[in-house]
């Protein structure tokens, strides 16, 4: 196909289907500095950082980063002018003034306003043909500092070698159509088709099956998802040893996943730890690959930094390392009450992973930790807590409960179990306040999103009749006793509903239910 009109063609489709716009997560500056620092390299200050993204669509990942970080610049570039324009609306409307976004095609940027600290590429390198591939791993190049990290997520084999029949049926029978809503339309009818006729025991049947329900999801949002992923003129996902062998080619190393846990062996079993690491233990990026079929994984978060950092890439995790994170985690105790004592009790993290811990210290750092949530502690703040919580300063010297602690830390960080930056995330005041941008978030979204804000973590943080009432008046000049008797009084006067569970003997006390949902709704905002 000739290049322009492949172009024009990935524009129209974005134009016609534009993505509602989120942070990501794992794409945080906090979050892929920390992870440089747990495998030994440095990374710039986040707080003054320069962040350029590839692919901002309507800027809602950097706009998060923005609002945390006001001495910081962000610039965004995207194909699509509907979804720019619409992103320089909600940054006039949030009146944030360290964000641009612009309108341009990647295979024409050159050197961006200097040199960047962070570059962010999510969900655009295996959407697009391969000359913009190549010309996004030159751009990263071209424009990342010398100690800067770049993240692109992309999809990737071998989880996508059976959607992409899925994608290849749908594409015949929007063949030829050029309507964006028509070749949905058509498409998820060849869905619909085949899970009524495809022979029950084939590839086929079961990947359409597996994909059916999100294929055929009409919100507006995923009706964007599927157009993108399964009707695009270019998804062309790879394999991570492909990617690095590429990114090789432009000067660039790889140093690891944004998703962290997915890196390390033993997280897939011990027998499969101790085959892969005898198989391929010299290369990170093979033992990586093996892991990708193990889980059939579909998308990656890859970080890249300059080649010239590759020497330095420890993937041992050391504790000293560790001892400088900031932490929090929420870990509730599946077997009641958290037992001080060396018997083993079950932990299940916000995330849904799990842990058995049979140390008294790992137990009471949980608690310290669930406390906090979802502020961090430091390392000594760690276990001050934890020694303010048990006894045992006589049978435990200070050597031997740092060694504990950092064992636990391992586990916190490397299974996945708690969040981590190299900046504390603490709360801003006394009284329950959040950022003037955060407050007017909702209303600077586009019509048909779900009204959403954002949290110091990141997050996008969807928002309840109650969280939305709540929202604009955690502006730091009012305590939580204030906040609960305006949100007892708005339900009393009809102005809000929220509905109270039965109990026992009838209804719950109202005053108890409307406590638990303000602190919800302050945990999920960390107000």
């Amino acid at each position: 196909m000739d290049v322009n009109k492949q172009t024009n063609e990935i524009q129209q489709n974005y134009d016609d289907f534009p993505y509602f716009s989120f942070p990501y997560e794992q794409s945080a500056p906090e979050h892929l500095a920390a992870v440089a620092h747990v495998f030994g390299l440095s990374a710039p200050d986040t707080s003054t950082a320069r962040v350029l993204e590839l692919g901002c669509a309507a800027g809602g990942n950097l706009i998060a980063f923005a609002v945390r970080n006001p001495e910081g610049r962000a610039i965004g570039v995207d194909l699509s002018g509907v979804q720019v324009q619409e992103g320089r609306k909600r940054v006039k409307r949030l009146k944030l003034k360290n964000v641009e976004l612009r309108q341009q095609d990647l295979t024409t940027l050159g050197e961006v306003d200097g040199k960047f600290d962070y570059i962010i590429c999510h969900g655009v390198y295996s959407w697009v043909p391969p000359d913009v591939q190549q010309a996004i791993l030159r751009v990263c190049r071209e424009n990342l500092s010398a100690d800067g990290i770049a993240y692109i997520g992309y999809n990737t084999y071998p989880g996508w070698k059976s959607r992409e029949i899925v994608r290849d049926a749908m594409l015949l029978r929007a063949r030829g159509l050029t309507g964006g809503r028509e070749r949905l339309a058509y498409g998820r009818g060849m869905i619909d088709f085949l899970r009524e006729h495809a022979s029950k025991d084939s590839l086929l049947a079961r990947a359409v099956e597996r994909d059916h329900a999100l294929i055929g999801n009409g919100d507006t949002g995923t009706s964007a998802y599927v157009s993108h992923d399964y009707l695009a003129p270019s998804n062309t996902p790879c394999y991570l040893q492909d990617f690095a062998n590429r990114a090789g080619e432009h000067g660039l190393a790889y140093l690891g996943d944004a998703n962290l846990p997915s890196m390390f062996a033993l997280n897939y079993g011990a027998e499969i730890g101790r085959l892969l690491i005898e198989e391929c233990g010299h290369s990170q990026v093979a033992v990586e690959q093996y892991l990708d079929f193990v889980s059939d994984r579909s998308f990656r978060t890859s970080l890249l930094v300059h080649k010239e950092r590759a020497d330095a890439i420890e993937y041992h995790v050391g504790h000293e390392r560790l001892r400088a994170l900031h932490v929090a985690a929420s870990l509730m105790c599946a077997n009641g009450e958290v037992r001080l004592d060396e018997s083993p009790q079950q932990f299940i993290a916000d995330n849904g992973s799990s842990v058995v811990f049979n140390d008294a210290v790992a137990k009471a750092a949980t608690v310290a930790l669930g406390d906090t949530w979802p502020f961090t502690l430091s390392f000594d703040e760690l276990k001050r807590e934890v020694l303010a919580r048990m006894n045992i300063a006589e049978a435990l010297d200070e050597a031997g409960l740092d060694s504990r602690l950092e064992l636990f830390l391992n586990a916190l960080v490397v299974r996945g179990l708690g969040r981590f930056r190299l900046q504390p995330v603490m709360r801003g005041a006394a009284n329950p306040s959040l950022h003037p941008a955060v407050r007017a978030y909702p209303a600077s979204l586009p019509e048909g999103q779900l009204a959403h804000t954002v949290n110091a973590w990141h997050q996008p943080v969807q928002l309840d009749a109650a969280a939305q009432f709540l929202l604009r008046l955690i502006d730091g000049s009012r305590t939580r006793k204030e906040l609960l008797g305006m949100l007892s009084k708005a339900v009393q006067d009809g102005e809000l509903l929220v509905s109270l569970p039965t109990v026992e003997g009838g209804e719950a006390d109202p005053r108890a239910v409307f406590e638990l949902k303000l602190e919800q709704v302050l945990e999920q905002l960390c107000a």
